[in-house]
């Protein structure tokens, strides 16, 4: 098989110092770990553009995303066959619709939008402290990058592609998620990825697995890169 790229995307509100435990088990110095720009001074690492600029778009990638993270990654581009996804505390959509009644309400995700724009740190840190994530200054906000990862979290809808691409049998796809994930819950992730797309549970587990369960995420990132189509 043809070594995948490793590429790795933080979710809302977070930043990409989220991966750290997972790619020290891993030992992946050299992965693509996409910065959405919501903060500064976290990270020097690459830009999002940038990073995902310097693949090789004729090899395969094991793209990991957390929450928002993996849709954003979907939506980038048509990823080359052969490529493995893993999304953890995922979704293929988030904002409620008449199909998807476990959604995020609408209203929940304008309001979040318009309080952005009146005070940032308000609503950044009202939803770190539903994830269990320590406040950040708000200085460090950048307004209009948080506003589009809300509006793709409102608009995106990444399901039908998930169900194409593993149907297809090319492409492998797993979602570990918590069943005690305050953000995406329970009967919210059942309904949010396609039925052929395999789902691991963790008991315990809360919306930011990558730090609080990196071993678990470990294990499953490496069954996935080692296992035949």
């Amino acid at each position: 098989m043809t070594a995948l790229q490793p590429v790795f995307v933080h979710g809302w509100a977070c930043g990409p110092e989220i991966w750290d435990a997972v790619l020290a088990h891993l030992e992946m110095p050299h992965a693509c770990v996409v910065d959405q720009g919501y903060f500064s001074g976290w990270s020097e690492g690459l830009s999002a553009v940038s990073c995902l600029t310097g693949l090789d778009m004729n090899r395969p990638i094991l793209g990991v995303g957390h929450s928002l993270g993996l849709m954003w990654l979907l939506s980038q581009h048509k990823w080359p066959q052969g490529s493995r996804f893993v999304g953890i505390n995922a979704f293929g959509r988030f904002a409620a619709g008449v199909d998807f009644p476990e959604g995020v309400a609408a209203r929940v995700l304008a309001r979040m939008q318009a309080g952005l724009g009146r005070d940032a740190g308000v609503v950044v840190n009202s939803f770190r402290t539903r994830c269990g994530l320590d406040a950040v200054d708000p200085a460090t906000c950048h307004v209009s990058a948080l506003q589009d990862g809300l509006s793709l979290l409102t608009t995106g809808n990444v399901y039908s592609q998930m169900e194409q691409m593993v149907a297809h049998g090319s492409t492998r796809m797993v979602a570990l998620a918590g069943k005690q994930d305050p953000i995406v819950t329970e009967r919210m992730t059942e309904a949010a990825f396609p039925s052929n797309v395999e789902k691991v549970w963790h008991e315990d587990g809360g919306h930011m697995m990558p730090l609080t369960h990196p071993e678990f995420c470990v294990a499953h990132i490496q069954r996935l890169m080692t296992e035949a189509i």
